[in-house]
């Protein structure tokens, strides 16, 4: 086929599979799109439904992928683009393929793709994220529900510089959580989604970028309606304001930690608040004052780390003896059944109660 044939042709194509099909006649080979998923999308003289896994890893090397009689060369479709999509061509030994030929099919599919918008390109989502946080309630979130899972959990996070933002910081954390809307506001706090699922592979490598850039994160509650990241992101601006205030941020935070803070700064009444909290938790803090001991600080550790020994003593640096000792001595002091839940949540209640007055 002539190059202005094709040209010709492919103007007048309207469907994925009308494209595909003409690349394949134009090349003279079998061609298919594919998903970064592995999911067909198109193809021209091939009825494959699915093709291997390693064909689609994005460590794999290899020149060429083997399927029955054919090998297929593998072309990212616009490296722009939001999601991974695959143009594999097939090679024949005995007609080998002309590489300006191939680039000339690759950008007819790339002009196709974008001429109907079949795969959006990344600095659209994050515009549209954007959106979303200054109009809420007219924004058309469609497109940010298929790009985060429209029945996936996800998070709403926030990236804060404790200095100013940096470019390379921002390229960074744009490469690791890419396809994800990544948007900035006008105090230049990065804010960006996640698949709640994708949390625990993710959350070291946000620790590393926070420590390597000086950035803190604070991840939200999961949720399952991306219409409702303005409230979230609210719940994570007001935890990183709290966490500052008690110095208690760290690089990674969630704001489930300061829930009860959040809750607490809506109630007017401060005697309210004050009376609520255990007096013997006070009696226990005027022992220290008194007595020069830390075992108002030794029971909060504790009874935060669950009431594990081990755990406490270690992040306390003291012997699981001495710390048995600090805590025989706070029984003897006031009244607290470690295996009460009900009056350890109290106490840890109270705990919140005193670090949230201490801030009126």
């Amino acid at each position: 086929m002539e190059t202005e044939t094709l040209l010709l042709q492919a103007i007048e194509c309207t469907t994925i599979d009308q494209i595909t099909g003409l690349l394949a006649d134009y090349l003279n080979q079998a061609v298919l799109v594919t998903d970064q998923h592995g999911h067909i999308i198109s193809q021209g003289r091939l009825t494959l439904t699915q093709v291997p896994a390693d064909w689609l890893s994005p460590t794999d090397h290899a020149t060429a992928y083997h399927q029955g009689q054919y090998a297929f060369i593998r072309h990212i479709v616009n490296p722009l683009a939001l999601n991974n999509w695959y143009f594999f061509t097939a090679q024949a030994k005995s007609d080998p393929l002309i590489s300006h030929q191939v680039q000339l099919a690759l950008q007819i599919l790339n002009h196709f793709i974008d001429r109907y918008a079949l795969n959006p390109n990344q600095g659209e989502v994050n515009n549209l994220l954007a959106t979303l946080l200054a109009h809420p309630t007219t924004t058309d979130v469609s497109l940010l529900r298929r790009v985060v899972g429209g029945r996936d959990r996800i998070v709403c996070v926030t990236a804060t510089a404790k200095t100013t933002n940096q470019t390379e910081f921002v390229t960074a954390l744009r490469d690791l959580i890419t396809p994800s809307p990544l948007t900035e506001d006008s105090q230049q706090e990065l804010i960006f989604l996640l698949n709640e699922a994708d949390l625990p592979k993710l959350r070291p490598q946000l620790a590393r970028l926070g420590q390597e850039f000086d950035h803190y994160f604070f991840i939200s509650e999961a949720y399952q309606d991306v219409v409702k990241t303005p409230e979230f992101l609210q719940i994570c601006r007001q935890a990183s304001h709290l966490a500052h205030q008690l110095h208690t941020a760290t690089i990674v935070n969630s704001t489930q930690k300061y829930n009860i803070y959040i809750i607490l700064s809506q109630v007017k009444d401060s005697s309210l608040l004050k009376n609520t909290m255990c007096a013997q938790l006070l009696f226990l803090k005027q022992y220290d004052d008194d007595h020069h001991t830390a075992l108002f600080a030794t029971l909060y550790e504790f009874l935060e780390n669950d009431c594990r020994i081990n755990t406490t003593a270690e992040q306390l640096h003291l012997h699981r003896n001495s710390l048995s000792k600090r805590l025989a001595k706070i029984q003897g002091l006031i009244e607290i059944d470690f295996d009460n839940p009900d009056k350890t949540f109290g106490f840890r209640l109270s705990y919140r109660l005193f670090n949230y007055l201490q801030l009126q």
